[in-house]
């Protein structure tokens, strides 16, 4: 390939920074520039001129029920002898498999969470207002957790879970004013609310949580044990997610 059309490429600090993403996994155009704050148009023209080099290839995926073309990174060495300047380009070696999601640990898991969420629906269905409370402050306790985790880490997988929790928040919400004013909730409507936040966890949420899990967990591995340095008022705020990770632990789940 020609060295000049090369180092022009490599020139541009925004190829460079699409490189450097790229180093990490590959990435289809709009996901990268999601994450990148570019517009989606700008990043395909950048990865088309640096597929046209050799710096990058792209290859078309089935991702769920669409077919998307994710760019990986090619290895580029630049030679200088008697024949001038040299530059090739080769396929970089994948790294070694991340570790699957293991499906009898998920399992585990979800039973872990299972008398919360019959206290939680029990609450629902019976309409008890000291269960309902309990859960609203739990809930917003939590939405704030994950949005602190969020900000800390940027894992897709918590910023999706912010309005998950946030809807359930409002539902609560909504629960506990109709019997503060007597104002009769149509339950099918709650219910209605709650089966679209879970179609909308598996939708987005999970495909997420595939991709980011082994960073996930070795982030929290390492957050959990810098909590013990933290500030009280920081160990509370954060405190539903060290019990998470303990009784995780405890089952052997991480």
């Amino acid at each position: 390939m020609p060295a000049r059309d090369v180092a022009r490429i490599l020139n541009n600090e925004s190829n460079l920074k699409i490189l450097d993403k790229l180093k990490a996994r590959p990435y289809y155009p709009r996901e990268l520039a999601g994450e990148m704050a570019l517009s989606e148009p700008f990043v395909v023209r950048r990865l088309k001129a640096m597929e046209e080099e050799g710096l990058v290839e792209g290859r078309w995926e089935t991702e769920g029920s669409r077919k998307v073309k994710r760019y990986y990174l090619m290895d580029v060495k630049i030679e200088y002898g008697r024949e001038g300047l040299k530059v090739t380009s080769e396929e970089i070696p994948a790294p070694p498999a991340a570790p699957g999601i293991d499906m009898k640990k998920e399992l585990v898991g979800r039973l872990i969470k299972l008398p919360l969420i019959i206290i939680f629906v029990a609450g629902i269905l019976l309409d008890i207002p000291i269960i309902i409370g309990a859960m609203l402050v739990f809930m917003t306790w939590y939405t704030l957790v994950i949005a602190g985790v969020y900000r800390r880490f940027r894992f897709k997988t918590h910023l999706l879970s912010i309005p998950v929790y946030g809807i359930n928040t409002l539902v609560l919400v909504s629960l506990l004013l109709g019997n503060l004013f007597l104002v009769d909730v149509p339950l099918g409507a709650v219910l209605g609310v709650l089966a679209v936040v879970l179609i909308y966890i598996m939708l987005f949420q999970a495909r997420y949580y595939q991709i980011e899990l082994e960073n996930i967990t070795q982030t929290y591995r390492r957050f959990v044990s810098e909590l013990e340095d933290a500030p009280l008022a920081t160990k509370l705020l954060y405190l539903p997610i060290v019990v998470r990770w303990k009784i995780s632990e405890y089952f052997h789940l991480v």
